[in-house]
């Protein structure tokens, strides 16, 4: 009976220190792996923040695996329906006009952003401030592109939020025009004072700014900073009149190329496709295809606008468009406090709003 009760005794506090011991090691465990994760931060960012590496030879030019062999066809198909939206709004805005808007979207506004936000409404006290949610996006795509289903299909369809807030802002700013950012850009400066009275009153009809300008840089620190490309413009913010040019291309191209790509991925359309990787989202909705329909728009009658034409630009620069002009900005106006490409910091005396680059969706943030 001595043995079988000191049995019962070993049992039973073997019981109670079992979940005890398994509660430590999983404490362990997550301790090990925030060790590890920690390890692997710091040992990227010394990468990052080791000088970068650069070639004797620019890269001005970049050709998008969407556009080496593009359906010319269906891509003027939907600039054919998108001309016709157009034209079913005419007479119902101003050409002439900036329209006074500032459009955000986002599910939520989280703390870590409420100032960011409010800041808009604060330095533009005369700008109708929109946010825009999941629900609200829903019912606009629906509603104003109902004439357009490809758009409408796609954006429906887009397994990842950050590709319908691409589309969406493309869609926002071609509708209705006004000023399109990201929920953690911060206005520094009211936005009447962001361009001189000239480039206001110019023929322009979208204002956007550099944010990458390493044309020199080589691939290893591209990979190394999560760049599919060592330039492009900033598409965290952007101005435009409604209906612009580039903006419509922007919108084709996103349309088409997830086309292109459900077709490499033998999909009968982009609905069944369930995951883009971040080169594709870059390429398809991304600032790759933003970059890509400014820069094409530019050359509607030449050929010969590349990337050159921006590189360490220090004051604005205005180039026609086919019925407008773009007003590309030097990279400390939007970009200011990245560590690359000669941004400056955050109180750069040209700073017009700043990144906080929270929420990146990339494996490596762009600020780095």
């Amino acid at each position: 009976m001595a043995s079988g009760a000191s049995y019962l005794h070993f049992s039973t506090s073997s019981g109670k220190l079992l979940p005890r011991i398994i509660l430590v090691a999983f404490l362990l465990a997550t301790a090990l792996w925030l060790s590890l994760v920690r390890y692997r931060q710091v040992q990227l960012n010394e990468n990052v923040d080791k000088p970068l590496k650069l070639s004797p030879i620019p890269t001005f030019r970049h050709i998008s695996v969407y556009r080496r062999a593009p359906d010319v066809i269906f891509e003027n198909f939907l600039d054919s329906a998108l001309v016709n939206l157009k034209l079913s709004y005419a007479g119902s805005y101003n050409r002439d006009v900036w329209p006074k808007k500032v459009f955000q979207t986002a599910k939520k506004v989280d703390k870590m952003y409420m100032e960011a936000v409010s800041s808009w409404s604060k330095r533009n006290p005369e700008h109708q401030h929109v946010l825009v949610d999941d629900v609200t996006a829903k019912d606009f795509v629906e509603s104003a592109f109902i004439s357009v289903p490809q758009v409408v299909q796609l954006y429906n369809s887009f397994p990842n939020p950050v590709l319908k807030a691409d589309l969406l802002r493309y869609l926002l700013l071609y509708l209705y025009g006004g000023v399109y950012a990201d929920i953690d850009v911060y206005c520094r400066r009211p936005i009447a004072e962001w361009l001189p009275e000239n480039l206001w009153q110019s023929d322009a009809d979208v204002i956007v700014g550099v944010e990458i300008d390493e044309p020199y840089a080589m691939e290893e620190s591209q990979k190394v900073r999560g760049w599919h490309r060592p330039y492009g413009f900033a598409q965290y913010t952007i101005v435009s009149r409604p209906f612009a040019r580039p903006v419509r291309t922007a919108i084709v191209r996103v349309v088409a190329h997830a086309h292109h790509l459900a077709k490499l991925k033998n999909k009968a359309n982009p609905a069944l496709l369930s995951k883009y990787s971040a080169e594709d989202i870059y390429e398809i909705s991304g600032p790759g295809v933003w970059t890509d329909a400014l820069i094409d728009s530019m050359n509607y009658k030449r050929k010969d606008i590349s990337w050159e034409q921006f590189y360490n630009m220090t004051e604005p620069k205005i180039l026609p468009t086919e019925g407008g002009a773009v007003i590309a900005l030097p990279v400390q106006y939007f970009g200011n406090g990245q560590k690359h490409s000669n941004a400056g910091d955050y109180s750069h005396a040209q700073a017009c709003v700043s990144h906080l680059f929270t929420k990146s969706w990339t494996r490596n943030s762009w600020f780095l």
